[in-house]
């Protein structure tokens, strides 16, 4: 009896170790466990999805697409991403938009909506064929609202051009300016009843500045900024009549021509500018960048001379010039706008004092609205 529950007990034993594999070493071989569906996910396709068009084309649609709602206050610059994912059927179209990770429910329904207005992508690929395959796709909102052509110009770029936390040629003010002045009164009104002497044909009015360079102090690193720098100019104001300027020690006055009908009769006035402008640009690379300047400007009247052009009597010609400050103030301060894209620009300013001494004469103040090309060095 002991025989036969003793042999009972070892064939259990021997049973029981022959249905172990015991794996000395290496690595098993791997087992099929089942077979995908033909709709599952395909985890490693040979070629991932990819939008049509390729990431610059994506970039863009997000940029056009991502639009903000009226109500939208407050904008924080400081690389925050929401991160989503979806699936990319074997028609290219996008299902199950999932927010895996969210900054806010605002940005985070903008982002669901720009990727459900996507257009069909090019789905992945397993052995020829078109699979279904997960996609993630990182949304940085500093590109989405002020675009992804900044990012071709690096940090280390940046930071080349950097110097004590000043960025030279990235301003907007160095370059080109060409406008049209037109005098105006403390009324604003460009009619000067009583003293007609300082109406003048905004049309020849033309001036000119060439400003050498700009300095651009970064608030908001490259976006925002206060930029500063230097300009030469020359103005024209051509009077509209035969009027010759006089002055005394205390006043500026002009007395009518007529003898002579002038052909031209112009102030000439050579200045030099200094800007302190709010300097607001869309993005790193100057020439792809829209961009507003607000400030003001002051300028030193440094030369004034009157010159006027016509023809005697007897037919000669004559070109005369008067050198003289005319009671000017040597310093002006004008408030400006500067608005463009790119290298190219417009402006309007408005002096803030009077053109002449307070009491010398009535007041005149100078308007102007012109174009620029920047350099953007």
């Amino acid at each position: 009896m002991k025989f036969l529950l003793s042999l009972s007990c070892l064939l259990s034993v021997s049973t029981l170790f022959a249905q172990v594999d015991v794996i000395v070493g290496g690595t098993p071989e791997p087992m099929l466990l089942s077979i995908a569906t033909p709709d599952s996910l395909v985890n490693f396709p040979d070629t991932e999805a990819q939008y049509p068009g390729g990431p610059d084309s994506l970039n863009e649609f997000i940029f056009v697409n991502f639009i903000l709602p009226d109500d939208t206050m407050d904008i924080e610059f400081n690389d925050q991403h929401v991160y989503l994912s979806f699936i990319v059927e074997k028609d290219g179209s996008l299902t199950n938009i999932v927010v895996e990770k969210g900054v806010n429910q605002v940005y985070d329904s903008i982002c669901v909506a720009v990727v459900q207005l996507m257009p069909n992508w090019i789905p992945a690929q397993k052995n020829g064929l078109a699979v279904r395959s997960l996609m993630r796709l990182p949304i940085s909102i500093d590109d989405a609202i002020m675009g992804t052509d900044f990012e071709d110009f690096s940090e280390e770029d940046w930071e080349d051009e950097e110097e004590e936390g000043r960025k030279f040629g990235q301003g907007h003010w160095a370059g080109l300016d060409i406008y049209m002045s037109q005098f105006m009164n403390d009324q604003r009104e460009m009619q000067f009843n009583n003293h007609p002497y300082w109406e003048n044909n905004e049309v020849k009015s033309i001036g000119v500045n060439y400003n050498l360079f700009d300095l651009k102090f970064p608030i908001i690193k490259e976006h925002l900024g206060i930029t500063t720098g230097l300009g030469i100019g020359y103005q024209n104001y051509s009077f509209r009549n035969n009027y010759v300027l006089q002055h005394t020690a205390d006043t500026i006055f002009a007395v009518s021509d007529t003898i002579f009908d002038f052909k031209s009769n112009k102030l000439n006035v050579g200045t030099i500018s200094i800007p302190l402008l709010l300097d607001y640009s869309s993005n790193k690379k100057f020439e792809k960048s829209y961009f507003m300047a607000v400030g003001v400007i002051g300028t030193y009247n440094y030369g004034t001379k009157q010159r006027t052009t016509g023809t005697y009597a007897n037919g000669d010609s004559f070109d005369n010039s008067t050198i003289s400050a005319f009671n000017m103030n040597r310093w002006t301060l004008d408030a400006t706008v500067r608005i463009g894209y790119g290298h190219f620009g417009m402006f309007v300013s408005y002096q803030l004092n009077t053109m002449f001494k307070t009491g010398h004469t009535v007041a005149v103040y100078p308007f102007r609205i012109g174009f620029n090309v920047l350099f953007g060095i």
